[in-house]
């Protein structure tokens, strides 16, 4: 995964993902730092909407 800010491009690795006070975390690297992703229920509801459309569905499934 990429992160691209108007300051500098890391590339995010997530290396776990546990639930932890009902939220979802996820830990990691991004670019050399370690770091850690808290998404709460509503936003992972919002990110799983984005990605259950069509053609985000079509890119999962493609080959080569």
């Amino acid at each position: 995964m990429r992160v691209i800010t108007p300051a500098m491009k890391l590339t995010v690795r997530i290396d776990s993902a546990t639930v932890k006070d009902g939220n979802l975390v996820m830990e990691g690297v991004a670019g050399m730092l370690p770091c850690e992703t808290i998404l709460a229920p509503a936003e992972i509801r919002k990110l799983l909407g984005m990605a259950l459309r069509p053609k985000v569905l079509a890119l999962l499934f493609k080959r080569g």
